[in-house]
């Protein structure tokens, strides 16, 4: 597995590159938002291990504007405090989120968890596109087509939403949807899921504020509910919202 490590902190990117080299991983490593955007398109990495504070750059616009060339997994490492800074990475599209400081092997188990998640996610998928209603997911190129519109999804999103469109009109409870999006067992991190949700939504909802396809059951967890044409012609008289790639 090819890993990118991109963090201003020298020290801890020569650490870490060390030690996953001792693992066995393929290791790139990247001081500034130059030399990052240089190692995503010449090495093409799996997964990008990225601390957002690097200085006079957005990292989160820079990462959704090379995913656009080279699609990758992210994993954010970052000192921030504040639960919206974890939000404001996950809605941007970043597939995990960890805060510093943390131990080597926690950093492991998030690495080998969102590999394994995007390895057996591949294996398990009879198809790679699932239709429900209007929505076309297709998991293999991280897409979703809705009436004629497409939109890109980051890796995480497709993996929720090809979830939810197997199990059209049945309820996946979060232990359900971590299992299955992030590969690991045990208690659901609720912040994490609704933050995917949130954003699933802005992509496939003509109004996000008011959920008509991917719809919360309190206190159990989500579904999407397939829609027929006759339902959409009553319900939304007017085209939906255009979605944007």
């Amino acid at each position: 597995m090819k890993l990118l490590v991109i963090d201003s902190d020298r020290d801890l990117v020569e650490m870490l590159t060390s030690w996953l080299k001792t693992l066995g991983y393929e290791v790139y490593r990247a001081y500034n938002a130059e030399r990052a955007r240089t190692e995503w398109l010449e090495q093409q990495p799996d997964l990008v291990i990225l601390d957002t504070a690097l200085k006079d750059v957005d990292m989160l616009g820079l990462c959704r504007e090379l995913r656009t060339k080279h699609d990758a997994l992210v994993l954010v490492v970052t000192d921030g405090k504040d639960v919206q800074d974890e939000v404001r990475c996950l809605e941007s599209g970043a597939d995990d989120y960890l805060r510093k400081p943390f131990f080597p092997s926690q950093l492991l188990a998030r690495i080998r968890a969102v590999s394994r998640r995007a390895r057996s996610s591949l294996e398990r998928r009879p198809s790679s596109i699932v239709t429900v209603g209007p929505i076309h997911v297709d998991s293999l190129h991280n897409e979703v087509t809705i009436h004629g519109k497409t939109a890109r999804l980051t890796p995480t999103e497709s993996k929720l939403l090809h979830l939810l469109a197997i199990s059209a009109n049945d309820v996946c409870t979060a232990n359900q949807i971590v299992t299955h999006v992030w590969g690991y067992d045990g208690e659901g991190d609720a912040g994490l899921i609704k933050a995917h949700i949130r954003h699933l939504r802005q992509k496939i909802e003509p109004d996000p504020s008011n959920p008509y396809y991917i719809l919360t059951v309190p206190g159990v967890g989500y579904t999407m509910i397939r829609r027929n044409e006759d339902q959409e012609t009553k319900e939304h008289p007017r085209p939906l919202r255009a979605i944007s790639v």
